[in-house]
């Protein structure tokens, strides 16, 4: 009996955690991993910390070199090679190496696309220069520790103040490095309403880093290609010699558009809940797709590790159980997502009030200022935004900001969440007390009372 043949094009996340599962499904498939870089696993979401210093070395940050993966799932894995084009009816792919730049083709019987996302580039700063920086893989973080250590930055531009840009504007000025943040939108904007972003506002101030409401309009260089400036909407001149693009990210679905795959509507590959695309044995997974959350059943795209690994794992044994066995299916998302910025912790889970009411959606909230311990413990102060449907009472979302021990508590409102609890259910929740370790009212609790006032 042949064998069947399942190519996986893509790393990183999603792209092992399929493969390991598709070995697991069906040990006796031929695997081969596509990836056009020279990493195929590795911690992506620890890479600013190579930039403040914390982590030494970026070996630290990789999960398997390619030769221990193709070892341990044995799989035929090939770096530097670029899937140019899929043959969706001969069931065959156009690859280049990027090494030797020949090409050669590949049969597959099954094909699962874990082709990521790439860094949004304003058209105005698509201008190439050495010292503007995207950070999207462990070739981006080695340059940019690479020209940390090799000269002095004495003040970087940091376009963004989403979850990456953040990240990075800290882990440069934990490197002593003056850092501007430039973000017309504010802070974690889909994430945060506006009050409790501008405590997060207040703390990067605290810590020397500045925020402005400016958009970049473009760069200005120097002869020999260093960066002098970035130029503003405003008319504004920030002087530089360091920019870091963190606008965003989108799917990276040329392959798949080329194929003729549907997407979403946010240009995702459009997957149901078994991972399959719209062509006949496609699967995708990760960053490059798009599929319906659980709340409002809106369709998004949530860049997550977990999801990342999740979808990976349900792509990975459909494709390779032949049919065979029950389909693994996927649960609709819950976007939760958490940053730490030193002391200060940040979460959020859901929708926030303003893209609630973005989807047309009537919503109530509530804010409130507690503690993450008791008065006997060490605590600190503790922020709580809550957002609930009226009609249904239904919690939709939750957003923390406090000190240490706060963001874990957004694992209770993302339980709730997937749960379709009501303000209710949260409230009636059996909290914990113990004086050495947690307040007599937990602030989930005070959170869920404020919003029961607010209907």
């Amino acid at each position: 009996m042949k064998k069947p043949h399942i190519v996986v094009v893509g790393g990183v996340a999603s792209g092992p955690a399929a493969i390991a599962e598709a070995r697991r499904t069906d040990p006796d498939a031929v695997i081969t991993l596509l990836e056009k870089g020279p990493d195929i696993s590795y911690s992506a979401c620890e890479m600013p910390f190579l930039i403040s210093g914390l982590i030494d070395r970026v070996e630290r940050l990789v999960r398997h070199t390619p030769e221990a993966f193709a070892a341990k799932f044995n799989t035929d894995v090939r770096i530097y090679s670029e899937v140019e084009s899929i043959d969706v009816t001969a069931r065959k792919i156009s690859v280049r190496s990027l090494k030797t730049q020949t090409r050669f083709t590949l049969n597959y019987d099954r094909l699962i696309l874990a082709t990521g996302a790439k860094a949004i580039i304003p058209s105005s700063l698509e201008a190439s220069t050495k010292d503007v920086f995207v950070l999207r893989s462990l070739d981006h973080v080695r340059s940019i520790s690479e020209v940390i250590k090799r000269r002095e930055i004495r003040h970087a531009v940091v376009v963004g103040a989403g979850y990456v840009g953040l990240d990075a504007a800290w882990a440069l000025n934990a490197r002593g490095i003056r850092v501007t943040i430039l973000s017309p939108s504010g802070i974690l904007s889909s994430a945060l309403d506006a009050p409790l972003g501008q405590i997060v506002k207040a703390h990067l101030q605290d810590a020397g880093i500045q925020l402005r409401k400016e958009r970049a309009s473009g760069i200005e260089k120097a002869g020999d290609g260093r960066i002098i400036a970035v130029l503003t909407q405003e008319g504004e001149k920030i002087g530089c010699d360091f920019v870091l693009i963190a606008a965003g990210t989108v799917p990276q679905t040329e392959l798949g558009v080329n194929a003729g795959l549907k997407l979403g509507s946010f240009g995702g590959i459009l997957v149901d809940d078994q991972m399959r695309t719209s062509a006949q044995g496609i699967w995708a997974c990760g960053d490059c797709t798009e599929r319906n959350e659980l709340i409002f059943n809106a369709s998004i795209r949530a860049p997550l590790s977990l999801n990342a690994f999740r979808s990976g794992r349900v792509a990975g044994r459909n494709a390779a159980r032949g049919g065979h066995g029950r389909a693994s299916v996927i649960s609709p998302l819950v976007h939760a997502a958490a940053i730490g910025l030193g002391n200060l912790e940040i979460a959020h889970t859901g929708w926030n009030q303003s893209e609630s009411l973005k989807l047309g959606k009537d919503v109530v909230t509530a804010s409130i200022q507690s503690r993450t311990a008791s008065a006997m413990a060490a605590n600190s102060p503790v922020h709580i935004t809550l957002v609930a449907e009226r009609s249904s009472r239904r919690i939709v979302g939750g957003q923390i900001v406090g000190g240490p021990t706060s963001a874990s508590r957004v694992n209770v409102l993302t339980a709730v969440l997937r749960a379709k609890g009501t303000v209710e259910d949260l409230y009636n929740i059996d909290y914990v007390y113990a004086p050495a370790l947690a307040p007599a009212h937990d602030p989930l609790f005070v959170a869920a009372r404020m919003l029961q006032k607010s209907f």
